[in-house]
């Protein structure tokens, strides 16, 4: 009983079969080519907006991402330092080491000037303006995370070059600068 519309009124007798046939020869009324074009290029831009704003998006989250990673280390380096640094409240000595092309001075303690001179214990720079002095187990944990907070505090003349004139001379641990 599934018969089409078009049966059932030609059965009926209100529809002629010539009616029918130029109903069926009848399309839909096409677009024109130019509208399809318009359509195709609107689609498109569409679709190159959408992969653009996918790549800002996933460059975003990657920024995010790497962001969130390093506020994570600087909270664990911040709670190996707070755990490990040594006192310096007490400090009358100046202790200079170079930072960044500078030098900077921080204030320590008889005892841990000779520590720092024997290179026993670490400066930890946590800011630009701050630093701590860490034993060198924490200093270790700290460089597998930031290796660029470890303040080297040797000097280069470790090594003499070959035309040093001071080469022969051997430097006091106790020289203060």
């Amino acid at each position: 009983m599934s018969t089409s519309l078009k049966d059932q009124l030609l059965k009926a007798g209100l529809v002629k079969k010539k009616d029918v046939q130029k109903t069926a020869k009848k399309k839909a009324p096409s677009v024109p080519k130019k509208a399809r074009n318009k359509a195709s290029e609107a689609t498109l831009r569409a679709q190159r907006a959408m992969l653009d704003k996918a790549k800002k998006d996933k460059a975003l989250n990657e920024k995010r991402k790497a962001e969130a990673e390093r506020k994570a280390r600087y909270a664990q380096i911040k709670q190996l330092v707070d755990g490990g640094k040594l006192d310096r409240k007490k400090g009358e000595t100046a202790f200079n080491f170079p930072f960044k092309k500078k030098i900077k001075t921080i204030y320590v303690t008889d005892e841990q000037h000779k520590l720092l001179s024997k290179q026993q214990v670490t400066i930890i720079s946590m800011d630009n303006e701050l630093f701590e002095i860490v034993p060198k187990k924490v200093a270790e944990q700290v460089a597998k995370r930031e290796p660029q907070r470890i303040i080297n505090i040797s000097s280069s003349s470790d090594t003499p070059s070959a035309n040093d004139p001071y080469a022969d001379y051997e430097i006091p641990d106790d020289l203060i600068w």
